[in-house]
């Protein structure tokens, strides 16, 4: 992207990287699937404080958000689709 920031568009996790008991990343919100065995025992979404704190006080804030979010539904549809 123009605006040289390695961050910009990545406030969510990539879902299609994500493993059953791994902790997955994005900038501001974290999952982490939990199974033990067969099929999923927990799911949790946290929000890691100092990544908001980051991406709110960015002059980018809301475009980086709308293409967070455009990133993530379309993952989402592909992923119905497939």
């Amino acid at each position: 992207m123009k605006d040289g920031k390695d961050c910009y568009g990545t406030m969510f996790p990539d879902l299609g990287r994500l493993e059953f008991n791994t902790p997955l990343r994005g900038r501001v919100f974290e999952v982490l699937v939990k199974s033990l065995g067969i099929g999923v025992s927990s799911r949790q979404v946290n929000i890691r404080p100092e990544g908001w704190e980051a991406c709110t006080s960015c002059e980018r804030y809301r475009d980086c958000y709308d293409l967070s979010m455009a990133k993530m539904t379309l993952a989402l549809a592909l992923e119905a689709r497939a």
